[in-house]
């Protein structure tokens, strides 16, 4: 837990250089100046809306060249965000003042957005990354957010964990819990907990806006994932009870 919110802590002071500005300014380049205007300019749902769907069709669009939709996929990550009204500073400053109280992260950490928003969030950045698409060092921090609360909110999805760390809701089979949250996304088997939580860790690292102290401490929330899917790689051997009991043991850990 401490060490989540330390690394939130350290995001939170390069996240409030952008106090006064339309806080998306800093993850985008300028490769497509109508979509970078119009990113830099919205504030309503109707203009992230229509930033998505302008994003999309140049996406899908044959004939639009690599750079175009790299560029177009950073922007749609963007305005998904900024739909639900979701920013870097936003889940920063909800860790930040709470750090005080020693509160479980995973209760902590909320977003209006959707987790299957999110996850197109995080596809969309993939996508830009898989097209030849180099993130510079704030869309990796972005990277880093948005997957980080993919895991939290699959986690939540599931588990009603207090602050804590305790599992507060009901769970007659741990077993079926530990299926429900190893994939994020139900339909993508490929992609488990873990490989969101690499991608997080993977932005935090390449932002470098972390010391060395801080992306130990970014690892450390990397291994608590790992241990949910080792316990998931191993659970036909184990029992309801033991799978029980090592879960809860990973959520105190976090």
């Amino acid at each position: 837990m401490k060490s989540i919110k330390s690394l939130i802590l350290v995001l939170l002071f390069f996240s409030l250089t952008g106090c006064g500005q339309n806080i998306f300014s800093p993850f985008v380049d300028n490769g497509d100046d109508d979509l970078t205007n119009k990113i830099e300019n919205a504030s309503t749902v109707d203009d992230f809306n229509a930033l998505i769907s302008d994003a999309e069709a140049i996406i899908n669009d044959p004939n639009a060249t690599n750079e175009q939709k790299i560029e177009a996929n950073y922007i749609k990550a963007e305005a998904i965000l900024g739909k639900y009204e979701t920013t870097p500073l936003d889940v920063m400053t909800k860790i930040a003042t709470s750090t005080d109280e020693q509160k479980n992260p995973i209760n902590i950490i909320s977003t209006s957005a959707p987790k299957e928003a999110l996850l197109d969030a995080s596809s969309a950045l993939a996508a830009a990354e898989s097209l030849g698409g180099t993130l510079n060092s704030d869309q990796n921090l972005m990277k880093g957010i948005i997957n980080t609360m993919v895991v939290i909110n699959t986690l939540n999805s599931t588990f009603n964990i207090n602050e804590n760390g305790d599992v507060e809701n009901n769970i007659t089979n741990y077993s079926q819990a530990l299926d429900d949250i190893i994939y994020p996304d139900p339909n993508n088997t490929s992609k488990t907990i873990l490989t969101y939580s690499t991608s997080a860790l993977d932005g935090f690292q390449n932002s470098g806006a972390l010391t060395t102290e801080q992306v130990d401490e970014a690892e450390n929330i990397k291994t608590k994932v790992n241990a949910i899917d080792t316990l998931f790689q191993n659970k036909n051997s184990k029992t309801n009870d033991q799978i029980e009991s090592e879960l809860k043991n990973i959520f105190k850990g976090f």
